[in-house]
């Protein structure tokens, strides 16, 4: 079902990465907004941060811009970067499937009364990045 995206994992380091948080918009033109930045927050956390070989720690952040970025590059926080690290591979698809199969385990979520929160991660994320 279509080519793969393509996600460049030099976005989680800006405020205006992944198409400033719309890079999954035309995907769901159906769906909520917020809805849609969910999706783009689990599926940049589960599918390509942990396929980045640097160690990564994401976040979230309510915003109009990019909603998900990372405070950590190998032990390194942002506030201590001299310049922006290097983030290997520089990117990393995804295919339509991966991302729509997201979307379906979000919708999940929501129908036994999760609320729609661009902070919260869903048990799919915390299980890779909490463990």
């Amino acid at each position: 079902m279509g080519e793969p995206l393509e996600f460049v994992t030099d976005h989680l380091l800006t405020k205006w990465g992944f198409q400033d948080g719309e890079m999954l918009d035309d995907l769901f033109p159906d769906d909520d907004h917020e809805f849609v930045r969910w999706v783009l927050c689990e599926v940049v956390e589960y599918y390509v941060c942990s396929k980045i070989d640097n160690d990564v720690k994401p976040y979230r952040t309510k915003t109009s811009h990019n909603p998900v970025r990372v405070y950590e590059v190998d032990g390194v926080h942002e506030g201590d970067w001299t310049e922006p690290p290097r983030l290997t591979p520089f990117e990393i698809k995804v295919s339509p499937n991966e991302i729509f199969e997201m979307a379906d385990y979000l919708r999940g979520l929501l129908a036994l009364g999760w609320e729609l929160d661009a902070l919260r991660r869903s048990p799919r994320c915390v299980e890779l990045f909490e463990a």
